[in-house]
């Protein structure tokens, strides 16, 4: 099946509202489990998402959402252990592989807070296939490399999970708090992670010197600024990420309108009432009305999880992907009318 990623408009990207989060979310680090629990208490649920010190709300947001959609998606998303380290698989593409130093990693360097480590596998995954991604898309379009070597090309990248492990690893140990890198620095880093990972010096050399040709380095520096929060910069260059890129990546296909469109939002929460539908509301940059910047569950340019609405009540639940903010887990129900004036942008699935 071909991959389509359906958006009826360009959403801007969600910064998860500056910086007022983190020394709550510091503060709550430790209670967070080490790594070897796949998962906690209450399983793949809402509830056990929590997002960790990085700008990551949309990401975390949509996993939640996800998780009260199509929990078993998710589930079946993971497979494998910790000590042999996990896959994760996406709606279609190649499995990306998670190993356990990558794990103990995120943790120490509190990516996530969630219960078990089922975000973080899902997280690392989603951040090695953004970069293969690039990658496929460079081959297709390089002019150095001959047509006839291209499907070669393509079906070798498909069948390197370590070469995408040492990618992960290189880009998180270079790229800044804005979500960008220097190429030397980047290919220095790159090779050492490739030899670390037990891959021979004359294949690591050659990996290293792929980035040297036309416009490879550029796609792989764009992809990582435009997804910066998983791979542990703060905050994308210009914007932040897009719910509805991670909702596509599990989900197959995915959709992104504007609440001001408001019979159209409607329909799609009805939709979220009566079926496996996941959806993601973001916040405006700046509060539409003066009260809500002292209203305990608005946060500006945030991602948000809508897990229900009630048609008969006018109401719409949601939940902070912080895991607060509101307490005591960050879930709040506003009116139906409240959330069509204080919300901008939504995502979902097709």
């Amino acid at each position: 099946m071909q991959r389509k990623l359906h958006a009826t408009v360009l959403l801007p990207g969600l910064m998860c509202g500056g910086f007022a989060f983190l020394a709550g979310a510091l503060a709550q680090t430790a209670a967070a489990q080490s790594p070897g629990s796949l998962y906690g208490p209450q399983g793949v649920s809402p509830e056990a998402v929590r997002q960790g010190v990085l700008g990551s709300c949309y990401f975390h947001a949509s996993i939640a959402s996800l998780a009260k959609a199509a929990p078993e998606k998710l589930r079946g998303a993971i497979t494998g252990n910790l000590s042999a380290g996990y896959r994760v698989r996406f709606f279609e593409g190649p499995e990306e592989v998670v190993l356990p130093a990558d794990l103990a990693y995120g943790r120490a360097h509190s990516f996530d807070r969630s219960e078990g480590d089922w975000v973080l596998v899902l997280m690392r995954g989603y951040a090695q296939r953004q970069v293969r991604l690039s990658l496929a898309n460079s081959i297709r379009q390089s002019t150095m490399i001959p047509a006839y070597a291209k499907p070669m090309a393509l079906s070798w990248l498909d069948q390197s999970g370590m070469l995408l492990v040492a990618y992960d690893r290189a880009i998180r140990s270079v790229v800044d708090q804005q979500g960008l890198m220097n190429k030397s620095t980047f290919i220095q880093a790159l090779a050492k992670q490739l030899t670390a990972l037990g891959i021979p010096a004359t294949e690591a050399a050659m990996l290293s010197g792929f980035l040297e040709e036309k416009g490879f380095f550029d796609a792989l520096a764009k992809a990582v600024s435009e997804n910066g929060e998983v791979f542990g910069a703060y905050k994308s260059l210009g914007q932040g990420g897009i719910p509805v890129r991670v909702i596509e990546a599990f989900q197959g296909s995915a959709r992104a309108g504007f609440v001001a469109d408001h019979s159209a939002m409607v329909q799609q929460l009805r939709r979220l009432r009566s079926g496996s539908v996941a959806i993601v509301a973001g916040t405006f940059n700046n509060a539409p009305r003066a009260d809500y910047e002292l209203a305990d569950w608005w946060v500006p340019s945030h991602a948000y999880s809508v897990l229900d609405y009630d048609d008969y009540t006018q109401t719409v639940s949601l939940r902070n992907p912080w895991g607060r903010q509101p307490g005591p887990d960050g879930s709040f129900t506003l009116s139906l009318s409240t959330f069509l004036g204080a919300y901008e942008s939504y995502s979902y699935t097709e």
